[in-house]
């Protein structure tokens, strides 16, 4: 038995060496883990292209005209065109969408359920007697807008277009223009003026319609308010509107401030709202 205990011993030890060198040897890195996805290097190139721009940032951003307007069978529907210039189009805010451009006044509320669908709710409208092609154009609107539509929002920055696509086939296509808030970069403050049926003299004859105005004041349920002030030349006109001979009215505008050149006094910029009240002057 005590020639065995030497070797036993030996055993032991050549164990022990075992386990301590494999401790201390570092891991074989010539080849990858198999557990490990091998991470491919990047070569360089061309940066990533820009995402397209958000939806619902979009379509409150511009102003949409409409231009092209089909059936399912791709052929042209004549009604949404009353006339060559009388443009309709579409607005958005404070999640509505307003028909502009038509006779009645159509408004709805909309909600996009995801980038490219739109939930249009029940629509109102003003209830004027419309002769046609005016009153064909506001129904076909009517009849268009509702329910779920599918949005596209395709083209450059600055000038995107806009697809609608309703369940029939039916499909709109509109080209966008910034809104006042978005070029002036920022909202404007409501304000109403009294537009005299007489004009005031242009500085120049290629310069916008010279408008004598007055500024009106009206309580939140639209009830006029204090005194009308002092009538006064207005060079710059009101942007979207256009003087009728022999009417004197009463507009709802947005009015935009912007900084003065270099120290200069501020530049105000009026853009027509809606006109609120028509009086014929005989």
């Amino acid at each position: 038995m005590s020639l065995h205990r030497p070797f036993r011993l030996a055993l032991i030890v050549a164990a022990v060496c075992m386990a301590g060198c494999s401790r201390d040897t570092p891991p074989d890195t010539s080849a990858p883990d198999a557990t490990t996805p091998a991470v491919a290097s990047t070569p360089a190139g061309p940066a990533v292209a820009t995402p397209a721009p958000d939806t619902a940032t979009t379509l409150v951003a511009y102003q949409w005209q409409l231009e092209f307007a089909s059936d399912a069978a791709g052929q042209s529907i004549a009604a949404f065109f009353p006339a060559p210039d009388r443009p309709m189009g579409i607005e958005f805010a404070d999640g509505r969408l307003n028909v502009t451009g038509g006779c009645n006044r159509i408004s709805a509320g909309y909600q996009l359920l995801e980038s490219t669908q739109m939930q249009v709710g029940q629509g109102i409208s003003t209830m004027m007697a419309c002769p046609p092609p005016l009153g064909d154009a506001d129904a076909a609107f009517a009849r268009f807008l509702k329910g779920t539509l599918q949005v596209a929002i395709a083209g450059e920055a600055g000038a995107p277009q806009l697809r609608l696509a309703a369940a029939d086939g039916s499909t709109l296509m509109f080209s966008g223009t910034p809104t006042p808030e978005n070029r002036f970069g920022g909202p404007g403050m409501r304000a109403f003026l009294e537009v005299s049926p007489q004009p005031c003299v242009a500085p120049a004859p290629s310069t916008p319609p010279c408008l004598m105005v007055r500024d009106r004041h009206f309580d939140e349920n639209g009830i006029a308010s204090g005194s009308p002030g002092e009538w006064r030349p207005l060079h710059e006109g009101i942007e979207g509107y256009t003087p009728a001979v022999g009417e004197q009215h009463v507009v709802r505008v947005k009015r935009f401030e912007q900084a003065g050149v270099a120290g200069g006094e501020p530049t105000v910029h009026y853009v027509l709202d809606l006109v609120i009240e028509t009086r014929t002057i005989q």
